[in-house]
């Protein structure tokens, strides 16, 4: 017998034992595994559907004032703006040591009352000294402003004086009766050491004869531009 023959002999007969194959089993086999693996998904779902919820039920629980590392959020809604706090401004100042003539005889003019006549005598602008005149009498008045150790100059100028709320110190003299010609004077010292001294005479000069009978500025007038703010 042929070579080709012989193997299609051999292969007809090992067909021949060979069983055929269960079809319905292997049908409910692959049934039964599609089944499986179809809730393995669905239960994978389930567990990422619960997970996904419970953050966003943390989230709300936290609200809008905590953010997932423990941080802090403006808890204003969207569109509203918190109420800005500023603390209250201190005034700095302006200058240090003494301040220059020119500027206290700048400010001292811009505090007088109006309706008066003002020029500066020979050396004044660097005496801190003005003329000013109200139509009965030139009379003189310096200014002086500079800053001083508080301790020391309170019991030079101060001392018996009584502070006010503020802490401010103020001293008035008078000259005493004949003399001529007369003359006031005022001292402030602020707690920060800001120390103004005022004095006007009732001539032009501090050593000349008396122009007028009654003081330029009344003691209060003196007062109020002795401690104004504008010194700072």
């Amino acid at each position: 017998m042929p070579h080709e023959e012989d193997f299609t002999e051999a292969l007809r007969t090992t067909l021949l034992t060979i069983s055929p194959p269960d079809t319905p089993s292997l049908v409910q086999a692959g049934v039964r595994n599609g089944r499986r693996r179809r809730r393995r998904r669905a239960a994978a779902l389930g567990v990422s559907g619960a997970a996904v919820l419970a953050l966003v039920g943390l989230g709300a629980t936290l609200g809008p004032g905590l953010l997932s590392d423990g941080r802090a959020t403006d808890p204003a809604p969207p569109g509203s703006s918190a109420p800005a706090t500023t603390a209250p401004a201190t005034p700095k100042p302006t200058f240090t040591g003494t301040l220059p003539a020119n500027r206290a005889l700048a400010t001292l003019s811009a505090l007088l009352p109006t309706g008066l006549t003002r020029s500066t005598p020979p050396g004044g602008g660097q005496s801190g000294q003005l003329w000013v005149d109200d139509g009965h009498g030139t009379s003189l008045l310096e200014v002086h402003v500079s800053r001083q150790t508080w301790t020391e100059i309170r019991k030079q100028v101060f001392a018996g004086a009584t502070p006010l709320p503020d802490g401010t110190l103020i001293q008035s003299r008078q000259s005493p009766p004949g003399t001529t010609p007369g003359h006031q004077t005022v001292n402030v010292l602020r707690p920060d050491g800001l120390y103004v001294t005022l004095m006007q005479w009732q001539a032009p000069t501090q050593n000349g004869p008396a122009t007028r009978t009654t003081p330029l500025l009344t003691p209060t007038q003196l007062r109020t531009i002795a401690t104004s703010p504008r010194w700072q």
